[in-house]
């Protein structure tokens, strides 16, 4: 499996809110096949936070049909509204892969994602 590419850059999150980092999110994961989650943060609150984001994460990416997109799309405000009064700070890409099988190589898109305290996040961006 090797990485290629990438688009939308995580520093799109800094500046929204919750509402519009869901938004966002919700979409590109029904764009991605696969979820690839990091959290940089130790604490039992970040670690907390971050299992929710990552099961609401996986939550809009088998969405199906607008109603539980919808679903996926709140749970993940109400997740980031949390990790954003932690301080926590969220970045994302989709990004394509290469999965070999046995009909062959196939590319599928990946939603990585990053939670991270805020000097982590700034760090990463650097």
């Amino acid at each position: 499996m090797s990485h290629k590419g990438g688009c939308c850059g995580g520093n799109v999150f800094t500046g929204l809110e919750p509402a519009r980092q869901a938004e966002y999110l919700a979409m590109l994961a029904q764009e991605a096949r696969l979820l690839e989650f990091s959290l940089e943060g130790e604490d039992s609150e970040s670690r907390r936070i971050g299992d929710r984001l990552q099961r609401a994460l996986e939550g809009a990416l088998d969405a199906e049909g607008p109603d539980e997109t919808e679903g996926a799309r709140d749970e993940l405000e109400e997740v980031l509204t949390g990790a954003r009064d932690a301080g926590l700070r969220l970045s994302a890409h989709l990004s394509e892969v290469d999965v070999d099988g046995i009909l062959g190589t196939m590319k599928m898109r990946v939603l990585s994602t990053v939670l991270a305290p805020p000097a982590q996040s700034q760090a990463m961006r650097d």
